[in-house]
Order: C-alpha cells, then sequence, then structure tokens
C-alpha cells in the first residue's frame, strides 16, 4: 500500500479480519494511512465479477478456514476463482504457516491433515498448472521471514512456537 499510483483490494470472510487494516488506512497519510485501499468484507467464491481480471498481482498470506483450504488442499475450481481475479501474466505469491501438531484439528477439519512438504511440493504446484497458475517457485522459508508481511498476524506468528512457513510464487499464465 506504500505505492500510491497503485490501488490495493484486501478481501477477507472474517470482518475482524480487515478491521486492523482498515483502522491503519484511515490515520493521517503522516501516520502510515493511505485512500489507495478498498477493504472487501466476502470469502473467495463470493468476490465479485467486476473483480475479473482486475489484478496484476494477488497475494495470500497466511489464510486460514476456507481460503487456506481452497489454497493448500486445492481444488481445482478454488483455483481458477483466484487466477479469474488475475490479469495475464499477473504475479502471485501464497504464504502458508501451520504447526502440525498444534493446528491439527483445524486442518483435519478442513481437510488438510494431509499437509506436509510432499504435498506442498508436488502436488500444490500441479493443481495451480490445471488453473492456468504456473508455479515458479515453492519455498520453505524460516519462520522469521514472516516479519517481511505488513500484518500483525504474520509479526506474532514469526516470534511464536515453531512453525512451518512456505511460500509459492508465480504467474498467471
Amino acid at each position: 500500500m506504500r505505492d500510491q499510483s497503485r490501488l490495493f483490494i484486501a478481501s477477507d470472510a472474517n470482518t475482524d479480519g480487515l478491521l486492523e487494516i482498515t483502522w491503519k488506512a484511515a490515520r493521517k497519510p503522516a501516520r502510515g494511512g493511505t485512500s489507495n485501499l478498498i477493504c472487501i468484507a466476502e470469502p473467495l467464491d463470493a468476490l465479485a465479477t467486476e473483480l475479473q481480471n482486475l489484478a496484476d498481482e494477488v497475494t495470500v498470506v497466511l489464510p486460514w478456514g476456507s481460503l487456506l483450504r481452497a489454497v493448500a488442499l486445492p481444488g481445482v475450481a478454488s483455483l481458477l476463482q483466484i487466477a479469474s481475479l488475475c490479469l495475464a501474466q499477473a504475479h502471485f505469491e501464497v504464504v502458508l504457516s501451520f504447526d502440525r501438531r498444534r493446528d491439527a484439528a483445524e486442518l483435519a477439519r478442513l481437510g488438510l491433515a494431509h499437509l506436509h512438504e510432499r504435498h506442498i511440493n508436488s502436488a500444490l504446484p500441479n493443481a495451480y498448472e490445471q488453473a492456468g497458475l504456473h508455479v515458479a517457485s515453492v519455498d520453505r522459508l524460516p519462520q522469521r521471514e514472516l516479519m517481511n508481511y505488513e500484518t500483525t498476524w504474520a509479526k506474532r506468528l514469526a516470534i511464536s512456537h515453531a512453525r512451518e512457513v512456505w511460500r509459492l510464487r508465480g504467474v498467471r499464465g
């Protein structure tokens, strides 16, 4: 959001997830506020068709619930919804973090009990490819790198108990 020549759209099905970012954006510019942010409290599958083919970059940072399922299970239909937001050659980035032991119940509820390195390195790129999203890199990140993402949750997880952190980057074909 620091680049004032670009429009940023934040979407979260959980309105609580948007509260902090809207509060920060509403501040005076000298205190970090910005006027180039639109927040939408909708899940991925309910985003308006007006957003299709709009984004030159899509970033999914630390998804949970249905969005985690959409990017980590994943179903091609969900990935097609993400791809539909992108212009041709748009870049995308997905950052996942989980603790298999502490998050076991939620991962099982989402059908992600199998989330592990082999799945992330092979099944995810294949599914993304089927949706027209070419994965250029899959990286396991040091947990401290979450500090580079401008969310309070990322900063908290960066210094919490040990978690796996994965990043997928690529381009819409």
